[in-house]
């Protein structure tokens, strides 16, 4: 869809001819009567741009649109009015309306309108993303978005897809992989990059704690509880919750959770009023939530919730040529002095070659290690064996098909021999090898064509 848009107005007639001419051409909609419904779609999210009648029974139009604003400055609004209320729409651009029609107004009028609009609202989301994604590089972890794979690529265009969506997301991957760092893009990248950024990971806490960090409590509801406790819920209003390990969520909480997703709304532990918040939850989990809501382990209906958007992680075997610039950053991060290490090629290719089962985690404890216990110069393929317990094998420098050199052979021939055993090694990939080898990837693919050639 190309945007959300609500239509406002007490007359039928009117929704119907908007909803008929706006759905036809693939935007998303909404329809309220009077302002109260109006007001009450809006607070469910996912509103990008408001049609609003200025008169109207109860609410009117310019007390929606203070409301709407207040609920979500972003929210653009188009004012409908009758010719004896342009006065009063004036007024209304004043408050932030985004422009006014006057009834009747011509259909191809309200489709530049609504599109002017609609372009605004999403310009406004891609700055926030692109502010945020400025603040990432120049001062968080710029490893989060490191990665030229198509596989790394993929999911980054996925999180830049979903983050201003504002719904919730299911982060799958294996353990290491960076579901954490997706969670934290999701956040950065979103309208709610400014506000707090909450994460929790549920198999960490036993079960009858994991209610109280969530929802919080009152004094006494529990033995130890000796002063009110605000929840997280609380404490991520208007910015991200990040659940981890979401399939590790006690069955108690899971219902509290899905009445929150549907309807923002919860209660304390031992507290009879409700409360309600604003946070948008990312969850994450390396298990199989399919297969333990086929054994009873987790609710269905909160799967389907919290699986609105899909994101998966892909793990870093699958993303191979992007080990080389995660090495290179990470070395650089973890260097003691201001020149870092150097890592040989062969080095760096028994890295490319290791199947890391604990990911992206497991790589940056590698180089870590490798640098802290490096004589600070040069890390070499002995360095890397002994830390990833590897077996040192020194293969031959040249394969067949003359190991002894009986015959004189042509230079051409021992190079393309190299090359192809190197990529063998590599899993054919020719990022790896081309930096394993010191080359560029041109001249690997030259290599191989003379291959072919000479086959």
């Amino acid at each position: 869809m190309k945007g959300h848009i609500l239509i406002v107005d007490d007359e039928a007639l009117y929704r119907q001819l908007l909803t008929s001419r706006l759905g036809r051409a693939g935007y998303g909609l909404s329809e309220a009567a009077d302002g109260e419904a109006a007001l009450e779609c809006a607070q469910q999210g996912g509103v990008d741009l408001a049609l609003v009648d200025i008169k109207m029974p109860g609410i009117d139009g310019i007390e929606v649109l203070k409301r709407l604003k207040q609920l979500d400055p972003q929210i653009e609004v188009v004012i409908l009015t009758g010719h004896g209320n342009v006065d009063s729409a004036i007024s209304a651009m004043k408050l932030g309306a985004f422009d006014y029609l006057s009834k009747p107004y011509k259909l191809t009028e309200l489709d530049i309108v609504v599109e002017r609009a609609l372009e605004k609202r999403m310009l406004a989301r891609r700055c926030a993303a692109l502010s945020a994604e400025v603040a990432l590089l120049r001062g968080g972890d710029d490893a989060a978005v490191i990665g030229r794979s198509a596989a790394w690529q993929l999911t980054l265009e996925l999180v830049r897809k979903a983050a201003p969506l504002d719904l919730p997301v299911l982060v799958t991957g294996e353990s290491g992989a960076g579901k954490e760092i997706v969670a934290g893009l999701l956040h950065r990248w979103s309208a709610r990059a400014a506000e707090a950024y909450v994460p929790l990971n549920c198999g960490l806490l036993d079960d009858d704690l994991v209610e109280s960090e969530l929802f919080g409590h009152k004094r006494g509801a529990f033995s130890g509880a000796t002063a009110d406790k605000e929840g997280l819920f609380e404490v991520a209003n208007g910015g991200t919750l990040f659940l981890d390990e979401i399939g590790e969520l006690p069955a108690a909480c899971q219902a509290k959770l899905l009445r929150v997703l549907d309807s923002g709304e919860f209660r304390q532990l031992g507290a009879t009023a409700l409360r309600r918040t604003d946070a948008r939850v990312v969850a994450a989990t390396h298990r199989d939530l399919d297969s333990l809501v086929a054994e009873g382990k987790f609710r269905h209906d909160l799967l389907y919730r919290l699986n609105v958007v899909h994101i998966p992680v892909p793990p870093l075997r699958e993303r191979v040529e992007d080990i080389p610039l995660l090495v290179e950053h990470l070395i650089r991060r973890s260097a003691r002095s201001a020149v870092p290490p150097r890592l040989t090629p062969a080095a760096l290719a028994r890295l490319c070659a290791y199947r890391w089962p604990g990911n992206v985690r497991e790589l940056r404890n590698a180089v870590e290690r490798l640098v802290a216990f490096g004589d600070g110069q040069t890390i070499d393929e002995d360095s890397v064996c002994a830390i990833l317990r590897l077996p040192l094998e020194k293969p031959a420098q040249f394969p067949s098909p003359a190991p002894a050199f009986t015959d004189i052979l042509p230079l051409e021939h021992i190079e393309r021999d190299y090359v192809t055993w190197v990529l063998e090694r590599l899993d054919g990939n020719v990022s790896a090898a081309a930096q394993a080898l010191g080359v560029s990837r041109s001249t690997v693919y030259r290599v191989l064509r003379s291959a072919t050639a000479v086959e």
